[in-house]
């Protein structure tokens, strides 16, 4: 039985999804307003992918050396990394960008300008009105671990199946 090509076609067409929010936020990307120097390199053969839970420390500086914001707490932070979903959790763009191109334990700096930070279209993170947004920064990244993340489904939990019939039904 030979297979109608033009059916085959058709179906792969309408396979393909719609760009995704962070595919159409990367396509404005202009070359230059994001710059990446290894302070120190990390091990490992790759990076954190699309998926992966990312933990890292993050310091915030102007391009005068003038710290605004870091989780560090020698740095005024409360020492306490941030994690991130990538392709999942709300981030800046230089970072969503940035963050895969590390290794484990790296530590780099990433020199943005503001339509790679915070003053970006359409920015995903609000920070507050005093906050330098619309200035080029530097971000300084240390990648201190990175996995891939579980899908969690209502069904897998402690509970059969009866008792979370029960459950849904019989409560409220």
């Amino acid at each position: 039985m030979a297979i109608d090509e033009e059916y085959v076609q058709d179906y792969q067409s309408k396979k393909k999804k719609p760009p995704s929010e962070d595919e159409k936020r990367r396509k404005k990307i202009v070359p230059g307003s994001l710059m990446k120097a290894v302070v120190r390199p990390g091990g490992g053969e790759s990076g954190p992918t699309e998926g992966d839970q990312v933990i890292y420390h993050c310091t915030i500086r102007t391009v005068d050396g003038v710290t605004v914001e870091s989780t560090r707490s020698e740095l005024g932070g409360k020492g306490i990394p941030t994690r991130h979903v990538l392709g999942k959790s709300k981030i800046i763009l230089g970072l969503l960008e940035g963050i895969p191109t590390m290794l484990k334990g790296e530590v780099a700096v990433f020199k943005m300008k503001p339509e790679m930070h915070y003053s970006e279209e359409d920015c995903p993170v609000s920070v507050s009105d005093s906050f330098p947004k619309d200035v080029e920064l530097h971000f300084e990244i240390e990648l201190i671990e990175f996995s891939k993340v579980k899908e969690r489904s209502f069904f897998l939990c402690n509970y059969s199946f009866p008792a979370l019939l029960c459950l849904i039904f019989c409560t409220g």
